[in-house]
């Protein structure tokens, strides 16, 4: 993977005090969380902390109730290896998130908590899982439970368990002192990738073959076959170009569309570009060469981003869906120090810009950024590079 980062140095007398003013910030809010967790500990914990043994584990629980879709997508090789281990696994995920894996063969059970926002998932007592569903998953009386959250503690996590009875969880960096975590695993959250952490926790549950890439992605021909008929109907090489997140910070402007647009046609005469719009707001005039995604479903944005020769997208789950087939990839973060290593598109054929700005829209120097990353994977002269992977068809 190529790393472009962009460094701003701020400058004045005040660059001091700001730092130690942020520090602080950060010191209550951990302070202020820390309380509600250990509230939450005590009247929700168990009295006494269960030993951890594989050998009598059968039935496994994973927790994947953050919300977004690449929390999904980077879990996808866990489940695959554990069910091919002999495990039979459940999965808890969001309404939101639970398309993803919607075709996936190696789930026994996909459990849906209600959609929330970051605070409610991280600071809340209450979760978000229907009544109906925590009494099923407390019938299963699942052997494990698997906390694939990278955050510290969910508050919510502690009524969680004790709601659906959980014996024995196993979970990243966790307080030796809540006696529900049987299983501990030190983890570098923000130093290493993502993908380490899962195969950090497939290691400790002994499973067998677990590869770290690619992630399983299973999309049916059907989808892969309209994507396919679509692009019959244009011309040259195909990139598809996303810009809006989960986040208005990480979005490019239209302006920035624009650009990027403008600078690729001047540089690839013979292409086509895909504009994914979910909610249809972006408003600039588009060349001829130019279109928005006729598809309304995950598996075909999935099916379009596995037929493209290039994609383009800020940090948002298109990048994972990506990796998963290792398309060419030119995508833009902010420099955000837990996030860039942690989520980045970790893969060869992919380049990762940094952009050290609060809003990726107010950096006028994107387009230029993007195009010249494009530039220096395939230099225009040359045609596109198409890669023959093959997706999983269910």
């Amino acid at each position: 993977m190529k790393r472009e980062l962009e460094i701003t140095v701020s400058k004045g007398g005040f660059k001091k005090l700001r730092e130690l003013n942020r520090k602080r910030n950060y010191l209550i809010k951990d302070a202020k969380l820390n309380l509600k967790i250990f509230i939450a500990k005590i009247k929700w914990d168990s009295h006494r902390k269960n030993a951890f043994d594989i050998s009598k584990v059968k039935t496994v629980l994973l927790i994947r109730n953050e919300g977004t879709i690449g929390d999904i997508v980077v879990t996808t090789p866990l489940i695959k290896s554990l069910n091919n281990t002999g495990f039979d696994v459940d999965i808890l995920v969001t309404h939101k998130s639970a398309i993803a894996l919607k075709y996936n063969k190696h789930v026994r059970n996909i459990y849906e908590a209600d959609d929330c926002n970051h605070q409610t998932f991280l600071k809340e007592y209450n979760h978000t899982v229907p009544v109906d569903t925590i009494n099923a998953l407390r019938n299963n009386a699942y052997d494990l439970v698997v906390d694939l959250c990278l955050f510290d503690i969910p508050v919510h996590r502690m009524k969680l368990y004790y709601d659906i009875n959980a014996k024995c969880v196993a979970g990243f960096n966790k307080w030796n002192c809540i006696n529900r975590y049987s299983l501990s695993i030190p983890f570098k959250n923000g130093k290493d990738h993502v993908t380490k952490a899962i195969a950090a926790m497939a290691e400790a549950l002994d499973v067998d073959n677990y590869s770290r890439s690619p992630y399983d992605l299973d999309l049916p021909e059907k989808y892969v076959n309209d994507v396919k008929e679509y692009f019959n109907t244009l011309t040259g090489k195909k990139i598809v170009i996303n810009y809006l997140t989960g986040s208005s910070e990480r979005d490019f402007s239209q302006q920035q569309v624009s650009g990027i647009i403008r600078l690729i046609n001047e540089h690839y005469p013979d292409v086509s570009l895909v504009i994914i719009d979910r909610y249809k707001q972006l408003d600039i005039p588009l060349p001829e060469n130019a279109v928005f995604n006729p598809f309304n479903t995950l598996h075909h944005l999935m099916a379009l981003i596995y037929s493209a020769d290039v994609v383009i997208s800020p940090d948002t789950s298109i990048v994972h869906i990506a990796a998963a087939w290792e398309k060419t990839l030119v995508s833009v973060y902010k420099n955000v120090t837990d996030n860039n290593d942690l989520w980045g598109p970790e893969y060869n054929n992919a380049s990762q810009i940094i952009m050290n700005v609060r809003k990726l829209a107010n950096a006028p120097e994107l387009p230029e950024r993007v195009v010249k990353e494009l530039n220096t994977l395939y230099p225009p002269t040359n045609q596109l590079k198409t890669y023959p992977h093959q997706a999983h068809t269910a």
